[in-house]
């Protein structure tokens, strides 16, 4: 269900704002100076990792993604169960087409 999760919110980012991102829910970011700036004063708190992408993006940053080899967990569970999954799915879209609306897309920095 993660998968399908996650394949849902890289299609809801691509079509609000064109970019495509196969893992829209990684925590890691490396980021410029600008960006970094950028993120300073505009980061979500709610749902950082799509949101971020969204932000970033109309504003007029580049972003990609690199891939890396992730260790299965070796102990505990995940907080998003069944019925936490499909409420966090719902408010994660709402707030990404809600970002959309209020966010005006921008020509890009001068520099990266």
């Amino acid at each position: 269900m993660r998968r399908v999760g996650i394949r849902f919110l890289s299609w809801l980012i691509h079509i609000l704002c064109g970019q495509r991102i196969l893992d829209v829910t990684s925590g890691f970011r490396a980021t410029g100076p600008q960006l970094t700036a950028y993120f300073a004063e505009h980061y979500a708190s709610d749902y950082p990792e799509p949101e971020a992408i969204l932000a970033a993006t109309l504003a007029g940053f580049r972003v990609g993604e690199a891939p890396v080899v992730m260790k299965e967990r070796q102990g505990g569970v995940s907080s998003i169960r069944s019925f936490k999954s499909a409420y966090y799915m719902i408010k994660v879209s709402l707030s990404l087409i809600i970002d959309r609306l209020s966010i005006k897309k921008i020509h890009q920095p001068k520099s990266k």
